[in-house]
């Protein structure tokens, strides 16, 4: 079984996708040409990013709540997230914050920071990825597993950007294209997924949280 995050990602969000191609193809006529149904590519793949974000989010608190049960203390957790948890309650506005550090309370502070964090994930390509999941979970260059190119995922952010900034004025998306987005996130995702449970395996919890899923 794979994460809590991926099992979401493809029961509930994918879900959602593919009934939009699916209602483009009943849609579209036989034969060349466009057929006038670009206001549906264009909501894939504003859908399509929505889930390939928030799957990128729901993972990292999950992984971050592996990381946090696991430790008997906040100086066993990766050095990258030390250094943020100690920046998040030196630089807090509350001046009760540290007190929060006691006992086991530091879980929680750990894991609602994450929580709170990966909101700041507005444009999931690989370079606010790589920033995000080190500083957060100490995991660096998560990108590296993702065996596509890293253009593939930055194009098809840049395409979300492209529809939701200038709506019916952006970039015509082919059908064919909304697939090969689509295809090509369920492999990053599953890619991704594998390699976060081999990271917990290696530098926390000394075994898979998760089992690996095959492509």
């Amino acid at each position: 079984m794979p994460s809590i995050a991926l099992r979401k990602f493809e029961q509930k969000l994918l879900v959602d996708v593919d009934r939009v191609i699916e209602s483009h193809q009943a849609l579209g006529h036989d034969g060349q040409g466009r057929r006038g149904l670009g206001h549906i590519t264009r909501s894939g793949v504003l859908m399509l990013c929505a889930a390939w974000e928030l799957y990128l989010e729901e993972l990292a608190v999950e992984v971050a709540t592996h990381l946090a049960h696991r430790a008997a203390s906040p100086s066993q957790l990766p050095q990258a997230v030390q250094r943020e948890l100690s920046r998040y309650v030196r630089e807090h506005k509350h001046d009760l914050k540290p007190l929060e550090l006691a006992g086991a309370g530091w879980e929680h502070l750990y894991v609602s920071h994450v929580r709170e964090a990966v909101g700041l994930l507005n444009t999931p390509k690989a370079g606010p990825v790589n920033q995000l999941y080190e500083k957060l979970i100490g995991w660096e260059s998560p990108t590296d597993c993702w065996s596509l190119i890293i253009d593939f995922i930055n194009r098809f952010v840049s395409a979300r950007g492209d529809v939701a900034h200038r709506g019916s004025d952006a970039r015509y998306v082919r059908i064919g294209t909304l697939r090969e987005y689509r295809d090509g996130v369920v492999q990053t995702v599953i890619e991704h997924d594998n390699a976060a449970s081999v990271y917990l395996r290696d530098n926390s919890i000394g075994r898979r949280p998760w089992n690996r899923r095959t492509l």
